[in-house]
Order: C-alpha cells, then structure tokens, then sequence
C-alpha cells in the first residue's frame, strides 16, 4: 500500500531541503555592513580593552623574540667620555641637576678631570656609571686591554685616594648636602670610591684554565649572566635570589676575596656578601662560600685599607675623614 506514495514522499523532501537556506536567512538579524567591519576588527586586535593581551589571538606567524636584559645605570653633566689613554671614563652620560648643592656639579667635574684619578682607572667608578664601559664589555679583547691598565695602577696608592675622595665628597662644601638628601648619584658614587680595592682585586684574578682575566670571562659567558653580576657584590649590589653563577675556580676565589672586604667596617660588602654567599652555597653546594664570618668587625685606621664608614651626614665630621690633598 505504501509503494504507490514513495514517489511523491521523495519530491516533497526534496522541495523542503531547496527552501530551507533561504528560509533561515530570512530568520536571522541583518547586522549592518559597518558593525560587521567594526567586530571584525576588534577581533584581530591584540589587545583588550583592559589593556590585556590576548595570547589566542595572536597570529602563529607573529615571530617571537628573545627578551634582553639589560643593566639600569646610574647615569651627571659631562664632555668626554675616555681618558687620554683611551680608558672609558665614569659618569660619561648623566644629565643630573644638583639643585640642593650646585658645589657638588663642580666636585664631580673637578675630580672627573683630575689626572691623577684618571690615572687609577677604577672599575668601581664604571660598573654603573659608564656607558662606554658598558658597551665595551660586548668585547673581550677590549675588555682585556681595560683590565690590563686598571690592574697596572699602584692599588695602595689608588686606594688611598679613593679614600680621600670619598671623604672630600661628604664635605658640606661639596656634595655633603646632597649626600644627607640621599641623592642617588653621591651616595653610590661613595660606595664606589671605597670598594675600589675590593673590586680592583676580584677583578685583576686571573683563571687558571682560561689564563684570562675572570671577569672578562664572566661577562663573556652568556649562557650565565649571574658570572656577571657577582662583580657588583662590592659597590652594594647583592646577588639576587636563584641566582646561578657559574660554579668554578674563578667564583670560588672571589667569594674568598669578599668573605675578607666584608669583614672591614665600611665597605659595601658588609651588608652584600652574605646573603650573596648563602645563594652561591645553594647553588654550587654548601660550604663553596664561606658564611660564618662576623661582617664589618674591623676597624681599619690606617694604610690602603682604609675605609671611612657610610656616615649620616651629622657624625662625618667626627670621624676623621682625611682631606683630598693636592688633586685639585
């Protein structure tokens, strides 16, 4: 019975299937042809409105890059960025207005263009303070020859005027006002001054295995820039938590070295070096950098040790502070 209506149950499927596109079309909301564009554009942007970035939508074609880190450098009003030997000088870049004491801009010019100064090459004055240093360090050999005049200098001598400069620098008639103001430049340029010893002996030892400088090899080494940063240790910068410096013979003399300048009333190092040493030890093993030292226990009076202590500016004057004799 059913055979006879097959036929016709087929073209009546058929005519629904050919009128149904049109039919749903008619169905739907027409979005205007401006709308549609401003929806469509929105979906392409990168960013939220909430300023987010949205990782899906981004195009798997978009290259991704490596992301650079850099040192942030102190950076006051100068001319020339080398000495007459070539050496980078500090301070070759900052544009800093003295305003609580314009004394201090003279101090700083005076000093930078003393010869005798110059002469000491000191690399405590250019591991934040030096842009010329900083873009030598993408050489080795250049870096080299650096070390090789700031290593020649006579470090009693240079540590002594380190010293002496530091104490003139805290003088109410050239930057000890804006040192009580806890102006960032005189506060890390004194810091700079007395950890010149410490710095020009981690940074003159040599590596048994290289036979190069250790410090050119820490900043040579990319693959572990912590290499690097342990040089800053001196001039009050600790190493910071995970750190990973490459554990060899190099590493392990340096710690040696500043497990000695922390122990000196005075030096940066006093606050910088243990917290350091402890990561080193997670790091490289326990024991690797020595922890049990008393720090700033000694008092160094006298000879190229000397170290004035970081003073609030009302006790300066009792403490002793030698004056910069026959530099100006």
């Amino acid at each position: 019975m059913s055979r006879p209506y097959h036929p016709y149950n087929l073209l009546i499927l058929i005519t629904i299937f050919c009128l149904l596109p049109t039919t749903w079309a008619q169905a739907q909301p027409q979005e205007p042809t401006s709308a549609l564009i401003a929806r469509l554009i929105d979906v392409r942007s990168t960013w939220d409105p909430s300023g987010s970035i949205f990782a899906e939508r981004r195009s798997p074609a978009t290259p991704t890059t490596e992301e650079t880190i850099t040192v942030r450098r102190r950076t006051i009003v100068t001319a020339t960025t080398s000495t007459p030997s070539g050496m980078p000088k500090p301070f070759d870049t900052l544009a800093y207005d003295f305003a609580d004491a314009p004394s201090c801009l003279d101090f700083f010019s005076k000093w930078r263009s003393n010869e005798t100064i110059a002469n000491c090459n000191a690399i405590s004055l250019l591991l934040e303070n030096s842009n010329a240093f900083f873009h030598t360090l993408n050489s080795a050999p250049a870096t080299s020859r650096i070390l090789d005049k700031s290593c020649s200098a006579d470090v009693s001598q240079c540590a002594s005027i380190m010293t002496d400069l530091a104490a003139d620098l805290l003088k109410a008639e050239n930057c000890g006002e804006d040192y009580g103001k806890d102006n960032s430049v005189v506060k890390g340029t004194y810091r700079d001054l007395v950890a010149y010893e410490a710095t020009y002996r981690a940074t003159c030892l040599t590596s048994p295995s290289t036979k190069d400088y250790c410090f050119v090899d820490a900043v040579s080494n990319s693959t572990s820039p912590d290499d690097y940063t342990v040089y800053f240790m001196p001039i009050g910068v600790p190493l910071s938590e995970g750190a990973a410096p490459t554990c060899n013979k190099c590493l392990k003399a340096t710690m040696a070295l500043f497990s000695r300048w922390a122990k000196r009333d005075g030096q940066p190092l006093a606050s910088t070096y243990v917290p350091s040493a402890k990561i080193v030890n997670a790091h490289c093993g326990a024991g690797f950098a020595a922890t049990n030292i008393t720090v700033g226990s000694e008092d160094v009076m006298a000879g190229a040790g000397l170290t004035a202590p970081l003073p609030s500016l009302g006790i300066a004057a009792v403490l002793g502070l030698v004056p910069l004799m026959g530099l100006f």
